[in-house]
């Protein structure tokens, strides 16, 4: 006979090899993931280098590498997993810009209607990228949930878990947030 503890932990294991199996929304068999297990390993102080990005960036930062150590699905096509990334206040300030002006000038896009782009907005605060990529949501959500819709998107998630960044920065300014990865020629690129 099975007791309480024991299905108990038999349930916890199923729900662990169902979070790690896959990191899409969308699933043939599992339900749609809600919740990304966040890397608890240590991270270094980051510095608030913008005062006005609201957000857990030690969190945010402990989410995505959460992903990257385990790997997963981003639309089908298989990622393995790969290093951390590390907080960049070059790129937290490259995301939260976009966002500011995402937010005064109400639109939504890569592109900001004064013809700036991801690699020109990463390039004027002074990140000397090798690789870079950009990852925008809009809507009122936290930390979590933003990741989590990133997920949903092969795109996005593919982004995350790319081996060629090593960098990451966000930013939110109301419902706008950015996500600015990138990579200097410091280092091996993988």
């Amino acid at each position: 006979m099975i007791g309480k503890s024991s299905l108990g932990l038999f349930f916890c294991f199923v729900i662990a090899v169902i979070s790690f199996s896959s990191c899409t929304k969308e699933a043939v068999v599992v339900p749609k993931q809600t919740t990304i297990i966040a890397d608890t390993t240590p991270v270094a102080a980051i510095t608030d280098t913008v005062a006005d990005n609201h957000i857990n960036r030690t969190f945010l930062l402990q989410l995505v590498n959460g992903l990257r150590a385990h790997g997963c699905n981003c639309g089908g096509v298989q990622m393995p997993p790969v290093g951390p990334l590390t907080w960049n206040g070059l790129l937290e300030r490259a995301a939260w810009d976009h966002s500011l002006d995402m937010q005064i000038k109400n639109y939504f896009d890569h592109n900001s209607p004064n013809g700036s782009t991801p690699q020109s907005r990463i390039t004027a605060v002074g990140y000397n990228w090798v690789f870079s990529g950009e990852n925008l949501a809009m809507g009122h959500m936290d930390e979590q949930a933003v990741v989590v819709g990133w997920l949903g998107s092969p795109h996005h998630c593919q982004n995350m878990m790319s081996a060629n960044y090593t960098d990451i920065g966000v930013a939110r300014d109301g419902d706008y947030w950015t996500m600015d990865l990138g990579a200097t020629g410091k280092g091996s690129l993988k």
